[in-house]
Order: structure tokens, then C-alpha cells, then sequence
């Protein structure tokens, strides 16, 4: 609910970050010499005596203040009543909490838990080695952990806060930069988005990163527009973006954008006395985050070839950016609201245009939005590293052109707008809540081994990826013995251990009785390679999801007792231990 129009207040001069004699705002927009920060209701005389007045719906036509519901104006900030702030980061938070129990882990969130269930110094180890880009985020996981304990209640609440986070943020923006009422809708229109609930419910990074990138956003809004000194803003930007680069160095290529922004906001006439101060300051924070994060960088680069499913980009990777959004229903329905309020604002004229979608916005938006793909899809051509996950950090930006959207159509068709989005988002958001949601419903797979194994069951996994599904849960597949293991991951220093040679393998397989052969994705073998020529004869095999199960029991080795059915779908799961 946005609050009745009130008489707009000037901010105190000489605050931090408020307007001040010293410098003006880089991306303020001129204030007329009579009436100055706002526009005036029609018939009111010009002079320096009238005060700055909100326009309100009813101005007679011609005036300069015929856009009705504007709250900020050049050289003002009307940020609304503080329970309308706290709205975007409750409802987030309550959509993340919702189901976050459901869905399984999935293999990203098996080697996040791989790597902190060992001693803190065995971690800093094994990222000389591995997933030195996720290591500042292994360690605070690996202190959730010791707190709290592994289950998917306490590794993914860190994620669903900083999604709560990031949505306060991108409606902090919204007020700034619009009115309350856009950054209310802009808060609320990225909590109803599916990725968003996606990566809030998932123990890896990327919700981090969308909070301080977001965060990293508002203090450099700050930095801009402040009039007073920007010091303290261009500071906090700095911490704010070196945290970012510690976090995920992909997070980085939000420091382009943010470069491009500046460059915007001092290329303005009205900039000229605040340029060299912001230019400097963004340099060095920009600088401080590089240099911070570089000693990352130089073990990714050693480290690249973990990503070797990655492709080079091309058109249908280009179609899939969709997917950012969610499915192309919603992506529709956002571009509609975007276009259609562009469209009516501008048919309104220059002024509830300039109102409605200050340049000051688009100039923020626009690089957040389209430079971190653009720049990862291009050195994907090189040396490919792009993935959907890994352009998040521009999601709120798309956030804060819906709300702009939604604010711009007025109170009753933002309104419905917004509940179209929800509406038209809600499938997906349930289908992401699902059991195996996120690819790998690796409780399902340990449930049906926990179920269905003996004593001195043995499990070979056919390929590289299965080998990490043991860590997600304390039973089913980490009660097998590891037919293939040579080092386990903690003295080896990586997250699923080193392997011996095939033949090797092959000389422990012919003295064992039943085999558990698992793998991921792909198409089913008829017959796992090392088996062939072992006298082993299928007993079962089961699909939970991409995982594929195949239970093998040598012909010469029988067991005295019939063995248990074996559950397709397992009505319970054994209670987890933290």
C-alpha cells in the first residue's frame, strides 16, 4: 500500500550522502531556479518562497506537475513509512522458508557438504586443489555446520536469508531512485520470481552473491547521487564489492556495469564539480576488490579444467537466458508490464516519463541487467565458463525495471499487474519445491540403498559426478564400502576422493558378493564396463530422477535368506543425524 502524497521535504544539507553546497549530485536532475527539487501544482506563482509540493492526481493539464503519484523529485528523498520496508525482505524470506525441507540435495549441494564436514584445516587444503571459488563460502558454511549440524533446514537458511537481503535492497534502490511504491513492487516482484526460490533453497553461493551485489548497488546509488562527501558511501561500496569477489570472482563482472554507470553519471552537465571525486573513489574501491580477489583468480584459472562440461556458447544458449526469469509465460508477462508502462508513460509526455523512468534508473539497470552475460558469454568463446548460475548477480536488476513497470501503471493495474506475475510464476514455483527439483533426488537414492542393502554391500560409481552423491546424507550410499576409492577425500586433499586403475578394480570386484553400481544422467548401461566376464547377474535397478541404481549379485556368492523387497518409492526416510 503506498502512503497519501505529503509535502516533500528538502534532505538536510551537509548530512552524509544528502545534498550539500560542496558537491552536486551526479545524476540529480537540475532543479528549476524558483521552485527548486520538485514541480510545482499548476497556478502556483514562481519565487524562491514556495515550498517543494508532491504532484497530485487532478493537476490541471499543462502544468509541469501533471504526473500524478511521483514522490521523488531532484534533490529530495521521500522513503515512506518504515513498515513498508520491512514488507520485500518478510515475504521473501516466508517464500523461501516455504518447502525449504522438500527438495532433496542435488550434487552441487553434495560437494558443499563434502568439503566442510572435514576439519577447517583439511578445507583450506583441499581448495589449493578444488572449489577455490566457492572457499570463503565453504567457510561459512563450515561454521553453520559446527553450529547447527547438516541438514537442508540449516545449510540452506544462510541462502534464504540472503535472498531476504538482497530483495530489502533492490527495494531500497527502488525508493531511491523512483518512489516507495516502486520499490515495494520491485522487492516483491523478485521474491515472486521461480530462480530466486530456486537458489534461496540451495546450499551453494549465488544467493550471497545476488545479497551483495544488490548491496554493493544501493552504496554505489549512494555514492552517486550523494551531494555532502560520498567518503563513507565509497568505502562501504568497497567492502561491499570486495566481499562480492571473495564470495564468487564471476560476481565481479558487476564492477564492469558499475564502471559503465559511473561513467554516465559524470559524463551529465550537471556533474562536472563531483566527477573527479567519484571517479576516483570507484577506481579505487574497483581496485581494492581486484587485488583482494586475485590470489582466487590465479586458483581458478589452475583449477579451470573442473569445468570441463562446460560448451562454448551458441544460439540456444542465447534462447536460454530466458530461463533467468523463469518460464516463458512469466518472461512474457515482465516484458509486457515493462513495455506497456514505457509506452503509456511516454505517451503522457517528456516529464511523467522523466518521472516515471529517470535516466538515473536505466543508467543503473540497464549495465547490471545486460553486461555480466554479455561479458561471460564473450570469454566463453575463449575459454568457456558460462552458466545460468553464474549471471544471477544481474536478476535484481530486472527486478527493479518491474517495479518501475508496476509503479508507472498506477495504483489498481499494478496492482492486478503484480498479481498476474505471481499468478503466472506460481507453477513454477511449486515445481521447484519438488522432491527432485533440483536435478538429483539423492534422498530417494539413499533411501531405496538404506532399504534394500546387506552387510558387505559395495558401491562402484560410473562416473565422476556419482562420486560426490555419498556426501548429502549420513546413509544409504555413505553406508557402502567404496569399491574403487585408493585415498579418501580428506587426507587427498579433494571433495570425492582419488581412484585406483580399472584393473585394479577389477581384481576387487571378483572377490565381491553384491555390487551397487550408481551413476548420473546419460543413458542407462545394459552392463557397467569393469562387470563383464565377473559372473555377476543383475538383480534390480531403480531411476530416482537421473540417478540410476543397478544392484549386482555374483553368481558364485549366494545368501542364506531371501533377500528384502526392494522399495521403488520408500514411504519413509531414515531420520538424519546432524
Amino acid at each position: 500500500m503506498t502512503p497519501p502524497a505529503r509535502p516533500e521535504t528538502l534532505d538536510r544539507p551537509g548530512a552524509p550522502g544528502q545534498p550539500g553546497p560542496a558537491e552536486p549530485g551526479v545524476l540529480s536532475e537540475p532543479a528549476a531556479p524558483a521552485i527548486p527539487a520538485v514541480l510545482a501544482r499548476a497556478g502556483t506563482p514562481a519565487g524562491p518562497a514556495v515550498p517543494a509540493v508532491s504532484a497530485r492526481a487532478g493537476t490541471p493539464a499543462g502544468s509541469a506537475a501533471a504526473t500524478a503519484g511521483e514522490l521523488v523529485r531532484s534533490g529530495s528523498y521521500e522513503a515512506g513509512p518504515p513498515w513498508l520496508w520491512a514488507v520485500p525482505p518478510v515475504v521473501t524470506l516466508a517464500v523461501m522458508l516455504w518447502g525449504i525441507l522438500r527438495t532433496s540435495y542435488w550434487r552441487d549441494e553434495a560437494a558443499t557438504l563434502a568439503a566442510v564436514r572435514r576439519p577447517f584445516g583439511d578445507l583450506v587444503g583441499m581448495l589449493g586443489n578444488v572449489d577455490a571459488v566457492h572457499g570463503a563460502y565453504y567457510m561459512i558454511i563450515w561454521a553453520v555446520v559446527r553450529l547447527g549440524g547438516s541438514s537442508e533446514a540449516v545449510t540452506r537458511l544462510p541462502s534464504a536469508l540472503a535472498m531476504a537481503a538482497a530483495a530489502a535492497g533492490v527495494a531500497a534502490i527502488g525508493r531511491r531512485l523512483v518512489s516507495p511504491r516502486a520499490g515495494l513492487l520491485a522487492g516483491l516482484v523478485f521474491a515472486a520470481l521461480p530462480e530466486v526460490s530456486w537458489y534461496g533453497q540451495d546450499t551453494r553461493s549465488y544467493a550471497l552473491v545476488m545479497a551483495l551485489g544488490t548491496t554493493a548497488g544501493y552504496l554505489l546509488v549512494r555514492a552517486v547521487h550523494a551531494r555532502g562527501s560520498r567518503r563513507g558511501w565509497l568505502a562501504g561500496y568497497g567492502l561491499a564489492l570486495t566481499a562480492l569477489g571473495l564470495v564468487n570472482i564471476f560476481g565481479l563482472m558487476l564492477a564492469a556495469a558499475h564502471g559503465l554507470t559511473v561513467v554516465l553519471a559524470v559524463g551529465r552537465p550537471a556533474a562536472r564539480a563531483g566527477r573527479r571525486s567519484l571517479l576516483r573513489g570507484w577506481l579505487a574501491a574497483a581496485a581494492v576488490a581486484g587485488a583482494a580477489a586475485s590470489p582466487i583468480f590465479v586458483l581458478a584459472w589452475a583449477q579451470r579444467s573442473q569445468e570441463h562440461w562446460l560448451k562454448k556458447p551458441g544460439l540456444r544458449t542465447l534462447l536460454a537466458l530466458r530461463y533467468l526469469v523463469g518460464p516463458p509465460t512469466l518472461v512474457i508477462v515482465v516484458l509486457l508490464a515493462i513495455g506497456c508502462a514505457v509506452v503509456i508513460a511516454a505517451a503522457g509526455g517528456r516529464a511523467r516519463l522523466t518521472a516515471q523512468w529517470p535516466a538515473k534508473l536505466s543508467a543503473l539497470c540497464l549495465p547490471w541487467l545486460l553486461l555480466p552475460p554479455a561479458i561471460l558469454l564473450a570469454c566463453s568463446l575463449i575459454q568457456p565458463v558460462y552458466t545460468l548460475r553464474y549471471i544471477l548477480v544481474s536478476l535484481p536488476a530486472l527486478a527493479l525495471l518491474a517495479g518501475a513497470a508496476l509503479a508507472a501503471l498506477g495504483r489498481a493495474a499494478g496492482a492486478i499487474a503484480l498479481a498476474v506475475v505471481v499468478v503466472t510464476g506460481l507453477p513454477a514455483q511449486v515445481d521447484v519445491r519438488s522432491h527432485g527439483a533440483h536435478g538429483d533426488n539423492i534422498r530417494m537414492a539413499d533411501t531405496i540403498v538404506a532399504a534394500a542393502r546387506r552387510p558387505g554391500d559395495a558401491v562402484l560409481y560410473a562416473s565422476a559426478d556419482a562420486r560426490l552423491l555419498a556426501a548429502a546424507y549420513p546413509f544409504g550410499l555413505a553406508a557402502l564400502a567404496n569399491i574403487a576409492l585408493d585415498r579418501a577425500p580428506d587426507p587427498s586433499d579433494t571433495l570425492a576422493g582419488t581412484y585406483l586403475p580399472d584393473s585394479v578394480v577389477r581384481r576387487r570386484l571378483a572377490g565381491a558378493g553384491r555390487i551397487w553400481v550408481v551413476g548420473i544422467g546419460g543413458t542407462r548401461p545394459a552392463r557397467p564396463e569393469l562387470l563383464p566376464g565377473l559372473r555377476y547377474r543383475l538383480v534390480r535397478s531403480w531411476g530416482p530422477s537421473d540417478i540410476w541404481l543397478m544392484l549386482y549379485q555374483h553368481r558364485d556368492r549366494s545368501y542364506r535368506r531371501r533377500p528384502k523387497p526392494y522399495p521403488d518409492r520408500p514411504a519413509a526416510v531414515p531420520r538424519m543425524r546432524p
